[in-house]
């Protein structure tokens, strides 16, 4: 049987309380941990759709953006599972994932510098896929420092907080980035160059990880993570029902710039202003949807969440004219977001928490998957149909609608059966935290 990190090192029991216990470091990392994550997020919520409609400018079609988005899904499906496992078995003097970002940065930053300088098709399409590629190396594990820095009970104030600080942080850069790039095209990609590089380098070099030091010479087999996650075969209808479930999501990120663009004849810098009030619309809700999901349920918010897909879906094909009518249909959609955590929820609390790794990347695997399909199904339809974006969204609340019916069908499977006694008593969730100053006491 393999050693778990604890019994292959003896120090590390002792070690880990301590550097748990360590309030003075658990604030200096949640501090670098925030900057990092700002940094990140706020440069890319601009940058990408830029990077999406300098694509379609340089003359690469809906069915060849469809195509390239869903090439990078399906790398994401295995190299989430690769890289997050190897990440757990890395053992460096910077800790075990920070070398992945030092890894990835890199080829990050510098396309994203040269591609306002170019604007050959295939140069632009080989900058964006390197960039792509190497954000999904950084993706598998770089996110893993929110749980590995910070004790288990504290996981949903730090989420929250970060939660809060990147949706105003990322409603600033989304409704000021776009007319910066009217006024200096190049400025965009620059600025996020920079910020990129700076935050990367102060928390690659001062966020210090956990004393985990887990090595193992087996090689990454990615069916034995399905093999755990699949014991169940219920939870087989839970994954495909979530996966399906973000279809109408995933339209939504992936065409709605196009559409402002090519129906509404919106500018950037007039789509970014429309959009970006949606952004704070999670961090108002989370915490009392998060509450309510607690206390009764999450079946009755995915039923929710069902009903507003429908509505964007008729304001959006019927009656999105305008900013004003994007801003609502925005509003709908992000209003969807924390509705939908109700069904990862279902994921994590039908777990076992000791094989909760091998179930998260096993959905991360199906994701990949669904949403490279439904890019590329999408793509081909819109432009098969002579560029009408509203096909794509009929097309996500109908695959959509599949999802969530899945999930009820989970639903009524693990009620008519008997629950493992895992599911009953080992698994919980952290608690979430109701108020503003409930979550600030993680820095006291």
């Amino acid at each position: 049987m393999a050693m778990t990190s604890r019994q292959s090192d003896p120090h590390t029991f002792e070690d880990l309380d301590a550097y748990y216990a360590d309030r003075k470091l658990l604030r200096r990392n949640i501090s670098l941990i925030l900057l990092l994550n700002l940094g990140w997020s706020a440069c890319f919520v601009v940058v990408n759709p830029l990077i999406l409609l300098a694509l379609n400018k340089a003359g690469v079609g809906d069915a060849e953006i469809g195509l390239l988005w869903s090439i990078n899904s399906w790398a994401y499906s295995y190299l989430v599972m690769y890289f997050a496992w190897k990440s757990d078995h890395t053992v460096t003097r910077f800790g075990r994932r920070i070398p992945y970002l030092f890894l990835s940065a890199p080829f990050i930053i510098v396309p994203i510098v040269l591609f306002p300088f170019f604007h050959v098709k295939w140069v632009l399409i080989a900058l964006a896929m390197t960039e792509m590629l190497f954000m999904d190396i950084k993706a598998a594990t770089i996110p893993l420092l929110n749980y590995d820095c910070v004790p288990r009970h504290m996981f949903a104030r730090v989420n929250a907080l970060c939660a809060i600080v990147m949706g105003a942080v990322n409603f600033l850069s989304l409704r000021f980035g776009m007319h910066l790039a009217d006024v200096f095209e190049s400025a965009p990609y620059l600025l996020a160059g920079g910020t990129l590089t700076l935050t990367t380098l102060v928390g690659g070099l001062l966020i210090r990880e956990p004393p985990i030091h887990h090595p193992t010479l087996e090689n990454f087999k990615p069916w034995s993570a399905m093999k755990i996650a699949w014991q169940d075969k219920r939870m087989i209808v839970l994954m495909l029902g979530i996966n399906l479930g973000v279809t109408f999501a995933t339209m939504y990120s992936q065409w709605t710039w196009l559409f402002a663009k090519q129906d509404l004849a919106l500018s950037r810098a007039d789509t970014g202003a429309a959009m970006s009030w949606a952004i704070l619309v999670p961090v108002i809700i989370s915490f009392p949807v998060g509450w309510f999901i607690d206390r009764f349920g999450s079946y009755i918010v995915l039923g929710v969440c069902w009903a507003l897909m429908y509505g964007a879906t008729v304001w959006i094909n019927h009656f999105t004219h305008g900013p004003r009518s994007l801003t609502a249909a925005a509003l709908l959609m992000e209003g969807m977001t924390p509705l939908y955590g109700a069904a990862y929820i279902i994921l994590a609390r039908d777990t076992d928490r000791t094989h909760l790794g091998s179930v998260t990347s096993t959905n991360s695997f199906l994701r990949g998957l669904f949403v490279g399909a439904s890019v590329l199904i999408s793509g081909t339809l819109i432009q098969s149909n002579g560029n009408n974006y509203h096909i794509a969204y009929v097309f996500g609340a109908f695959v959509s609608s599949a999802g969530f019916i899945l999930i009820m069908i989970y639903g009524y499977l693990m009620q008519r059966g008997q629950n493992p006694p895992h599911q009953r008593s080992i698994v919980a969730l952290e608690p979430v935290p109701t108020s503003l100053p409930t979550i600030l006491e993680t820095f006291e």
